[in-house]
This record gives structure tokens, C-alpha cells and sequence, in this order.
């Protein structure tokens, strides 16, 4: 068999295609490489003279062997690839990567099918998406908001019932399932359908490679339910795809390299030509301004009238704790309102977005806080474990006997937690109900409200996930403006969209109250809260206005690059020549200078700075890139 040059993506920093010798292999099909005194899984991208564009004119190394029989990725799959490449500045394998299954990367083959599977010939029958293409222009966008969960699952069902192949994707696990059985109670599961519906796994599980493996096949399946893992799942002949509560914060990833969910099933369903679903209780900035285009009328329903309770933190009683430099408020009205809800037999809710005892550790001394060796994020003090966790990269450590930057020992808390809550919490509820703190997983909680009656929960913004379950008649936040006070870009947006679904959330919202402890009740973020009719119009209008006047998403693209300080300064030096609007800062949880970027040009500046991301600088290190497009 003759030997051609093959262009490979490998997972890497880098963003450099690598070139070898092998078969005449199509591009998506993977590959086994030599890489220094080990091999690793690369994916075919170019083939022959296309392979050769870098300009190498050494001796090509030989592929170890060909993985697949035939492309394993298809067209569309790799334009995506590109496509996330490009727009969220990082190499064709780190794509790979964040987006592909885990046994995609090993190397792992297709799994066989199972007994249980339908057979392949099904395949024959079920429909093909359109011919429309990306390069057509041509979008089919549609828009389901409204506040309460059963109208808008009842709207999704009634789509899904034609039997076209259809992906809908959640941004939580149990969400995703909760439709699934929506659909079984519905019966919308059954008839033409049975059999044809995947609940499509978590990330990461080998259970998900299966599914990857039977999607791959085509084996009947028409509808896929899934959250984030499902953005990718090689659905056959996609037709429509419905991203259901997109304006959570959720779709927007943690992990390098940060991106949005959404906009990659956005830009998936404008290369396969499948018809796009924006659902929710809300519109993100971005679709609010597409749908309010149009009829806002049909397209942006804002929900009945719901009750919000606004206590001003300054009135509020507000206890000391033990060796706490802060306080936390415990107004009367959260008590009042806290009471009542458990008298009429629902659960309560306190969410404070702060885990542990103190969500900082400072010294009085020289007024530095402790910072985690490891990423220089906030070290919070969780006194239950008598240990420090950092709130960024989660290391932990013992809790310090003097200060690291001056060796002072007058250390302090600062900003008290939810085990600070706890004992306030006991101590101000009259009701003889439970005081429960919640964990990361809330199926004990909701298995003990079968049992025994309501009790008070406290958490952060995952307790939300109770209301999926349970009777929630109260949500108090504690420190209502915590988020919004954040410096991270979207903080007020955040905010305002956490309360939103506070009033919302579950099958059966309708009673609940909502109650904010906060500095400036009905200001800034909060006016779209204020009397008997919420409405998250009125915070779009004055948020859009005031992003629009300083140039920020969705507007302009907003860059932030880490780097060394000598590379930052390269960096800074390109931009500046080349006319891109920039600045440099030192954050408090970084321990490089960041640049900060400002532009429309994005392809311009992926050009300027892509010399530092060669795989020739490996030895320098690689500047990291955060990207915010909306």
C-alpha cells in the first residue's frame, strides 16, 4: 500500500498539526503515532500534499498502525472541530479533546453491538437531516421561554412526537432524566417510539462510549436525551436540536479550554442543517436580542405573578461568629417567611454561595489572604474537617499557624460560610423541623422527604435541584449581591437569572415565596424583580445598554491571556503594534499577568498570537486563553 504525508491532531497545548508517513487513510479516521519514546491516538486532517502545508522539509516519522476501517468522524464532526478551534483560540487536538469522548482518545475501538440493540438495518428507514450547510447562510431558529418546567416539557414533546431524529440536551444529569420519565408518564415513550429513545450517558463512563459506539452504527435510535456530554453525540441524520434552559450558566464550562455549550450546538446544527431549539425561563443576552427581533410577544413569555421579598441587609439583625471578622444577616422576615413555609408543610431553602466555615483566611498583620500554592486561588477555611480548600482548584491543606507572606500569626476569618450558618439557622427557626445542610447530591434529602415531614436545607446554588422533587415553598438568599459582586464578566446576569430560577424551578413553583438579604433592595441588577410581576425584560434592557456602552459580549469578544511575565510582554507588544484594544492586570487567583483583549478580529488575533502556541515552544510554556463571546 503506498505512503502518503498525513496531517494528525494530538491532544497538546500546542496548536500545531503534526505530519507522519502512512496509508492513503481518509480524513476522521484515527491513527496510532510515535511521539518521543511513547505512542499516542492522532486524528487524520489532512491527507497528502495538503498534509505538507507547515513547510517541514525533514524525514516524517511512520504511523504505528491505522485504528479505525473507516472514518470515524464524520464531515460535519471535523468542521466542528475547526470551527471550536478558531473561535475559542486553542489547538485542533485540545478540541479533540474537550469535546470527544475519553475512550475516543485511547484509542479504543467502536463497541460491538449488544443483543439488546436494534438491528443496523433500521438505519435504512430513519430520516436524514437536510442538505443545508453552514456555507448556505441559512439558519432555522426557534425560540420555547417560558418560566414554569411543565410548560415548556409539554412544547418539547410535542415536537419530538413527529419522529424526526432529534437531540435535546440539558445543562444537568438529573434534569435530562426527569424528562425522560416527563415522556414515559406522557406516553409520548411509546407506540412508534418505543425503543428509539437513548438517554445518553455522562461524561466519561465507559457506559458513554457505548452509546458513542451504537450512535456511530446508527442503530435506530431517533431521539437522544442527554445534558453537556450529549453537545456531541453522533446522532444519525440529526434534524432538529433543542438546548433546553440556555441561558444557565451552567452550559459555560469550568475547564481550559472555557467555552459555551450552546453556541458549539448552535453552530452543530447549522452544519448538519438541523433546525435549532432555544428553550428556558430566560433568553441568554444573545437570544434575547435574535428572538426580541421578531414577535417578543410569541417568543418571550415572562410567567404569572410571583412573590419577591426584598429585606435590606443594613436593617437586618446580624449576628457575630465566633471568631468571624464578618457577620452574617438574619433578618426577621427570612425567619418569618422560613416558618411559615414549613407550617404549610413545604420545604425551605437558604442558599448561601459560600462552603465551608470562612470563605477566607487573612492575615491582620499585613492584610494578605492565604493562597493555595498550587493555582494562587482563595484558600476557604472548613473548620468541620479542620482544613483549608482552595475555592478554585479545590487542594487542600492544614490551617495555617502563621502568615506565609509576613510570618505573622494574627490570622482571621473573613466572610462567613454555610457551617457558620448552620448554628445561626438552628438557633433563629422556631419550627421544630430539621436543619439540614446539603451535600453535593441531593437524592438522600428528597428520600427523606418521603418519609418524615419538610425541614429547613441550607446550600449553595445546588440545593436549587431540590425543587425538581419537592414541595419548595421558601428560598431565602442570604447575601443576595454575592454574585453579583464578582469581578468575572456576566456577574450580574448570573445573579439575576439564579433568583429567576428560584421562582420557577420544579414541576409545581406556584406559592412559592423568593427573598433577597440584600444591600440596595430593587436597584441595579434587581429592578426586574421588583412588585407583583417579575419580569426579565426590564434587567436586559439596562444590562444590554450598559455592555453596549463599554464594548463588552455580546458585543465585542472579550480575551483574557495568562502568561509568564517576559511572554506577556511579547504578547502585549504584538497587540500593541498591530492596533488591538488591550490592557494588562494582575488578578488576585493568578499568578501570571493577564492581558485583556478587546475585538471583533478574532482571526486577526488568533494569526498574531499562534506563534506562541507552536509546538517549538513547548519548553517556554504555553499562555492560557479564556475566550467570552457573549
Amino acid at each position: 500500500m503506498s505512503r502518503v504525508p498525513l496531517s494528525l491532531a494530538l491532544a497538546g497545548p500546542w496548536w500545531t498539526l503534526l505530519s507522519y508517513m502512512g496509508p492513503d487513510c481518509p480524513v476522521g479516521t484515527r491513527v496510532l503515532v510515535p511521539v518521543g519514546n511513547g505512542a499516542r491516538v492522532g486524528l487524520v486532517a489532512a491527507v497528502g500534499d495538503d498534509a505538507l502545508t507547515g513547510g517541514y522539509g525533514g524525514e516524517l516519522r511512520d504511523v504505528i498502525r491505522v485504528i479505525d476501517e473507516t472514518p470515524i468522524l464524520s464531515r460535519e464532526f471535523i468542521s466542528l472541530l475547526r470551527w471550536f478551534s478558531d473561535t475559542y483560540l486553542c489547538g485542533l487536538g485540545t478540541a479533540m479533546k474537550a469535546l470527544l469522548p475519553a475512550s475516543f482518545l485511547k484509542g479504543e475501538p467502536l463497541i460491538s453491538p449488544s443483543p439488546d440493540d436494534p438491528p443496523e438495518a433500521l438505519l435504512a428507514s430513519q430520516p436524514r437531516g437536510s442538505s443545508r450547510t453552514a456555507e448556505s447562510g441559512h439558519e432555522d431558529v426557534s425560540f420555547v421561554y417560558e418560566p414554569t418546567d411543565s410548560a415548556r416539557f409539554e412544547r418539547y414533546a410535542g415536537m419530538i412526537a413527529d419522529g424526526r431524529p432529534t437531540l435535546i440536551s440539558f445543562p444537568v444529569y438529573s434534569a435530562a432524566v426527569r424528562f425522560e420519565e416527563y415522556l414515559s408518564a406522557s406516553r409520548v415513550a411509546e407506540g412508534d417510539h418505543a425503543g428509539a429513545i437513548l438517554r445518553y450517558p455522562r461524561s466519561g463512563a465507559r457506559a458513554e462510549w457505548r452509546a458513542w459506539s451504537r450512535l456511530t452504527r446508527g442503530a435506530g435510535v431517533r431521539i437522544v436525551i442527554g445534558a453537556q456530554s450529549s453537545a456531541m453525540a453522533p446522532l444519525r441524520g440529526v434534524s432538529r436540536i433543542i438546548v433546553e434552559d440556555e441561558s444557565n450558566n451552567i452550559w459555560r464550562t469550568v475547564r481550559h479550554p472555557v467555552y459555551n455549550v450552546r453556541s458549539l450546538m448552535a453552530k452543530r446544527a447549522l452544519l448538519e442543517g438541523a433546525s435549532f431549539v432555544l428553550g428556558g425561563r430566560m433568553p441568554s443576552p444573545r437570544a434575547y436580542m435574535r428572538a426580541a427581533g421578531g414577535d417578543p410577544q410569541d417568543a418571550l413569555t415572562t410567567g404569572a405573578a410571583r412573590r419577591v421579598v426584598m429585606v435590606d441587609m443594613k436593617l437586618a439583625y446580624s449576628p457575630e461568629v465566633r471568631g468571624m471578622l464578618d457577620s452574617l444577616a438574619v433578618s426577621e422576615p427570612l425567619v418569618r417567611e422560613t416558618d411559615s413555609a414549613l407550617e404549610r408543610g413545604a420545604w425551605a431553602i437558604w442558599i448561601l454561595d459560600r462552603k465551608g466555615y470562612a470563605g477566607e483566611i487573612v492575615c491582620s498583620e499585613c492584610g494578605a489572604s492565604i493562597r493555595c500554592g498550587r493555582c494562587g486561588g482563595t484558600m476557604r477555611l472548613e473548620a468541620s474537617a479542620s482544613r483549608t480548600s482552595c475555592v478554585s482548584c479545590g487542594t487542600r491543606g492544614p490551617i495555617p499557624g502563621v502568615c506565609p507572606n509576613c510570618s505573622g500569626t494574627l490570622l482571621s476569618a473573613k466572610r462567613p460560610g454555610l457551617e457558620a450558618l448552620l448554628g445561626l439557622a438552628k438557633s433563629a427557626v422556631t419550627s421544630p423541623a430539621p436543619v439540614i445542610p446539603f451535600g453535593d447530591d441531593g437524592d438522600e434529602i428528597r428520600d427523606s422527604a418521603r418519609e418524615r415531614g419538610p425541614g429547613l436545607v441550607l446550600g449553595t446554588r445546588a440545593a436549587l435541584s431540590l425543587c425538581d422533587g419537592m414541595n419548595v415553598g421558601m428560598i431565602g438568599w442570604i447575601d443576595a449581591d454575592g454574585e453579583a459582586r464578582s469581578q468575572e464578566h456576566g456577574a450580574r446576569a448570573r445573579a439575576f437569572g439564579l433568583v429567576w430560577e428560584s421562582l420557577w424551578r420544579g414541576l409545581s413553583p406556584e406559592g412559592r415565596t423568593v427573598l433577597l438579604q440584600t444591600r440596595r433592595p430593587g436597584l441595579e441588577w434587581q429592578r426586574g424583580l421588583r412588585g407583583p410581576r417579575p419580569d426579565w425584560r426590564r434587567f436586559w434592557r439596562d444590562e444590554l445598554r450598559e455592555r453596549e456602552d463599554f464594548g463588552m459580549p455580546p458585543f465585542l469578544s472579550l480575551i483574557k491571556i495568562e502568561a509568564a511575565a517576559n511572554r506577556a510582554s511579547e504578547i502585549a507588544n504584538i497587540l500593541e503594534g498591530e492596533g488591538f484594544e488591550f490592557w494588562m492586570s494582575d488578578e488576585p487567583d493568578s499568578k501570571r499577568p493577564v492581558v485583556w483583549i478587546r475585538t471583533k478580529k478574532i482571526s486577526a488575533l488568533r494569526k498574531k498570537i499562534e506563534p506562541f502556541f507552536h509546538i517549538r515552544q513547548a519548553s517556554r510554556g504555553y499562555p492560557s486563553v479564556t475566550v467570552w463571546h457573549e
